[in-house]
């Protein structure tokens, strides 16, 4: 499993004085580590793109799961083009499918996916206010 957290500094490698040691040594366990910050920026990526911004955000003001032709019929997309962007959302572990014979159900894959498309929405509509 790779580490998400930093680990403590090691202080005979430190190269910088530290000025401040009651506010650095709580935070030495908890920053993020290399790793954590990529899986990080990972997620960030995966919703920077707007079309997917576009499908989370319908899927996160749905009060159900949605099947793949109703989500392409509210945002205007093709069949094609909105699979292909559920496949990278679902690979990126952002929604999961449930499939009913042909027809494929998308909903996001928890609530903290939710709060965090549903917060960058309240938080863009506030700077336009």
């Amino acid at each position: 499993m790779a580490q998400v957290f930093a680990s403590a500094i090691d202080v005979d490698r430190c190269e910088t004085e530290c000025l401040h040691p009651e506010a650095v040594r709580p935070l030495l366990e908890r920053s993020l580590g290399v790793d954590g910050a990529a899986s990080v920026g990972s997620l960030f990526a995966t919703l920077a793109d707007p079309s997917r911004a576009r499908i989370l955000h319908l899927l996160a003001i749905s009060e159900r799961e949605l099947c793949v032709c109703d989500i392409a019929l509210v945002l205007g997309m093709s069949v094609s083009a909105l699979s292909h962007q559920l496949r990278h959302l679902r690979e990126r572990g952002a929604v999961s499918r449930r499939k009913a014979g042909r027809i494929a159900y998308y909903r996001l894959i928890d609530d903290h996916v939710r709060r965090l498309v549903l917060d960058a929405v309240a938080h863009v509509a506030e700077g336009l206010a």
